[in-house]
């Protein structure tokens, strides 16, 4: 049972919740206002023998700081909530600040509080605010649209296994350090774009969210791409009109990013067998 999906269900139909279901929530009646929370769990996204405390610091902001360019919004602020192991040491909290330090240096973002527990493994939970003039949906999908990704898909599903069967992986593998290359590109081609988000947990599972929320078939020329079940690539995800192609390359060519075709919006819907990403 997909007990995240399951639980997502209930708290729905609890009747108490509005916005779910975008990397973050554009607040009403607040100019622009966007919030979004993610967590970073040892032993389910990491492995302490995995990543050093920097490393942990960094990715732990950068996913988050993701999910707000994904809706196109400029985050500014943070919430900072960390339970720590009780056998952490200080050399390991200056190092696991030292890398939330640099990410916030990084994307100009100030922490502006937060909560501290002592518990019995690594857990950071991130509050992102930031201001968006033109947030962009998963919702507003159109038949007949292309869909596309920025970067290249699969090396973190390699770096995964390969860790997984106690290998290395280079620090500069985006499993171990994100790149949101990216930012950029999305805030220019923004009004080329009818619907997107990061790639979080695969382009299969992405494409099934989009269909869910846009009831349309996400349809993957190649569905079979072992690097479409690829989580943690962090790069975007998004669909637009066919007219728009060549300008949208033209922008991702002058910011240097990678842009490829890999589906089209069609009837019905998606329902592919993705990968379960984040599983301990």
């Amino acid at each position: 049972m997909d007990l995240e999906a399951y639980f997502l269900r209930t708290l729905r139909a609890s009747g108490v919740t509005w916005g779910i279901g975008d990397d973050g929530v554009l607040l009403p009646r607040s100019k622009g206002v966007v919030v979004a929370l993610d967590i970073f769990a040892q032993n389910v996204h990491f492995k302490s023998e995995w990543l050093g405390f920097e490393r942990v610091g960094y990715k732990a902001m950068v996913v988050n700081i993701s999910d707000m360019i994904a809706m196109n919004a400029k985050p500014t602020h943070a919430l900072l909530g960390v339970s720590l192991p009780q056998r952490i040491d200080k050399k390991d909290i200056k190092d696991l600040v030292a890398g939330i330090a640099r990410a916030c240096t990084e994307f100009k973002i100030r922490i502006i509080g937060g909560d501290t527990i002592v518990g019995d493994s690594l857990h950071l939970s991130i509050t992102m605010l930031g201001s968006a003039r033109k947030p962009l949906s998963r919702k507003g999908a159109r038949l007949g649209d292309y869909i596309a990704h920025t970067g290249t898909l699969g090396q973190s599903y390699k770096a995964l296994q390969a860790l997984l069967r106690g290998g290395k992986v280079s620090p500069k593998n985006k499993f171990i350090t994100p790149r949101l290359s990216y930012a950029r590109f999305i805030a220019q081609a923004r009004k080329f774009l009818h619907a997107g988000l990061d790639i979080s947990d695969g382009v299969l599972a992405e494409c099934n969210r989009l269909s869910e929320c846009n009831r349309l078939a996400f349809k993957l020329y190649k569905p079979y791409e072992r690097a479409f079940k690829s989580g943690e690539e962090y790069e975007m995800l998004f669909c637009f009109a066919k007219r728009d192609y060549l300008a949208l390359l033209r922008r991702a060519r002058a910011h240097r990013v990678r842009l490829h075709l890999i589906g089209k919006v069609c009837r019905g819907r998606s329902r592919y067998r993705a990968l379960v990403w984040h599983k301990s």
